[in-house]
């Protein structure tokens, strides 16, 4: 424990009023939502804990949980009275992120450090405004500690592994990467005592949610993937026990009895699912719990060790039909199609509802290599589907293969808008394919009169497919 301690406030600004985004997913650049889905800000909670554990105070202010806009979210946050205070961010909302960070330390008078995989990788372009004093780059939380310990002894705020800064002449300043945590086990549990955890919602779900971190990094490579950028291609993962330690808690300890996995690839080593599940059933917990992963990391006996645990949804990276496509931008996710058909067969069998993830705008994807991604989904039949279209997030392999003279607009990367074409298909043609995509999903006959069985959840996804298409109206 340190002896000079500061107030630290941890902020989830507003969503925009066009959408709710969900500022962890796309690997940290954030994503438009459902409305009614509503995650913890878990990443800020784990910068807590290990903030806590050095003995400052801290708070974390959830704009979103609050129903607060910028205003509010400004007058929370000062009402505070922090002596740091760090934001996170996303590509969607970074105008409006900018915004409530430049009014936070020009008012308020405190220094300002903003996170998030956007600000990582456009680092230099956070200065033009004025807003904050560090960008954050990477895995926020050894950063954060070095730069509260700064704060608390009054020392500057240059030399920190990790960060960007502007010099008083303008010039751009970016410190050494700093090394990403190899033992996950090291990082205490999240802060969740800093949380109103009975406000955050997922759809469908009837009481509180929670999400786990139990690996970080993903082998996989695709080229349009943020998690790879934020988290690396090494698999680092917590220890079986460590992770149940986290279950144990918020069961226990906050009486959630929903889990939703945020590791990239949750079952990308099975030995570890398998035990992760025998601490479950060992220590007695009735979770209902989901996760995200790739088909060729399941089979048949894992998924019914998962199902015994309380697995109820697997969200499967589907990504594209088409075989060329799998293998230079997918990470070869679908090379066996037989094993991908049995594994959504062995889902339904043990009672596990599925989502396949797709995507459509690849550069050389031609309206019939779309086509082949629809018809795969039809083929595999999950319980649900989620087109999105191909998102060229600054730092992705996909970035540096189309990179140019162009200037992206942020400000529509919510993960269903197209932001530019391809020599195949305009950037409209691509929204109009996902568009066709969820139609030809959802009006077939079987799926239908399935839809038809629960109305309220039918009437969630009716809604957001509604507000998908909206875009942001910048002008901040």
């Amino acid at each position: 424990m340190i002896h000079n301690c500061v107030k630290v406030v941890l902020v989830n600004p507003p969503s925009p009023p066009e959408f709710r985004v969900s500022r962890g997913l796309m690997g940290g650049f954030g994503m438009a939502v459902n409305p009614e889905l509503l995650y913890p800000p878990i990443e800020l909670a784990h910068v807590a804990a290990v903030l806590e554990e050095d003995g400052h105070e801290v708070a974390i202010h959830d704009s979103d949980a609050l129903g607060l806009d910028p205003d509010g979210a400004f007058a929370a946050v000062t009402a505070l009275a922090p002596d740091l205070v760090c934001m996170d961010s996303s590509s969607t909302s970074l105008d409006q992120d900018l915004a409530l960070a430049r009014r936070i330390r020009n008012e308020g008078r405190v220094p300002v450090a903003i996170l998030g995989s956007q600000v990582t990788y456009t680092p230099g372009e956070i200065f033009q405004e004025q807003a904050v004093d560090l960008v954050v780059r990477g895995e926020p939380e050894a950063t954060v500690r070095e730069l509260a310990q700064r704060v608390a002894a009054g020392a500057d705020l240059t030399g920190i592994a990790g960060t960007t800064w502007q010099r008083d002449d303008g010039e751009i300043v970016h410190e050494p990467e700093r090394a990403k945590i190899s033992d996950l086990d090291e990082l205490p549990i999240p802060a969740r005592h800093l949380l109103d955890n009975e406000r955050y919602t997922f759809p469908g779900i009837a009481g509180p949610v929670t999400t786990v971190k139990s690996s970080r990094g993903c082998p996989l490579d695709c080229s349009f993937c943020g998690y790879t950028l934020a988290q690396g291609l090494r698999f680092r993962f917590r220890s079986p026990e460590h992770v149940v330690r986290e279950l144990v808690d918020l069961y226990r300890n906050y009486g959630l009895r929903h889990v939703v996995f945020r590791d990239p690839i949750f079952t990308t080593r099975k030995d570890r699912v398998h035990a992760i599940c025998e601490g479950i059933l060992a220590e007695g917990l009735e979770l209902e719990w989901q996760c995200e992963t790739a088909v060729k990391t399941l089979d048949r006996p894992l998924l019914a060790k998962m199902a015994e645990a309380g697995c109820s949804h697997i969200s499967l990276g589907v990504e594209s039909g088409n075989m060329a496509i799998q293998k230079k931008h997918c990470g070869n996710k679908l090379k066996d199609l037989d094993q991908a058909h049995e594994v959504f067969r062995a889902c339904r069998a043990v009672g596990i509802e599925t989502r396949a993830f797709c995507m459509i705008g690849f550069p050389e994807e031609t309206p019939e290599m779309a086509d082949e991604t629809i018809d795969l989904v039809d083929s595999l039949d999950p319980d649900q589907v989620q087109f999105c279209a191909v998102t060229a997030y600054p730092g992705t392999p996909l970035y540096k293969m189309l990179s140019g003279d162009r200037e992206l607009d942020y400000a529509a990367m919510t993960g269903f808008h197209a932001l530019e074409g391809n020599e195949h298909m305009t950037a409209e043609e691509i929204e109009a394919k996902i568009r066709e995509g969820y139609r030809r999903f959802y009006r077939r006959p079987k799926r239908l009169l399935r839809e038809l069985r629960s109305p309220s959840r039918l009437a969630s996804r009716v809604a957001r497919y509604f507000t998908l298409f909206r875009r942001r109206a910048v002008g901040l």
